[in-house]
């Protein structure tokens, strides 16, 4: 089971990372699910934090390990006039170890990410147009 099981989510999609390298412990796919959170996550949950509305890319413990984007991360990525953040943290944020950070990157440097870009923010720009595109996106405002 894995960690985002414990709490109300939707399944949107799922973003096909081509690593060279498993992505969840023992299973050889590539496939990482992008899930949209129905509830908050409590402050004691290590696999990942998030607020209704919130995309997360992976499932945490149990399944590839998580990055969360934001309401506002939602949003920066979709205005490029939005600025009400005072972190970056705030609008991304990564929940995996170096060694997970390695693997991922392998995949999306064939996907055309570069390592003088952060990773973090390519990912899920990506994975926002992804879901824009397929009309999978629900904007917070809409939930």
């Amino acid at each position: 089971m894995a960690a985002i099981d414990q709490y109300r989510h939707e399944l949107l999609d799922f973003f096909n990372c081509p690593s060279d390298f498993d992505l969840v412990f023992g299973n050889p796919t590539k496939n990482i699910a992008i899930y949209q959170l129905l509830e908050s996550i409590p402050k004691n949950e290590k696999s990942f934090d998030g607020e209704v509305g919130d995309i997360l890319i992976g499932g945490g413990s149990g399944e590839a390990q998580a990055l969360r984007i934001s309401k506002k991360g939602i949003r920066f990525i979709l205005d490029e006039d939005f600025n009400d953040f005072e972190s970056r943290e705030e609008l991304i944020k990564a929940f995996w170890t170096p060694t997970f950070s390695f693997k991922i990157g392998n995949g999306l440097q064939k996907l055309g990410w570069n390592p003088y870009e952060n990773m973090e923010f390519w990912l899920a720009e990506k994975v926002i147009n992804q879901l824009n595109a397929k009309g999978k996106l629900r904007l917070p405002d809409e939930m």
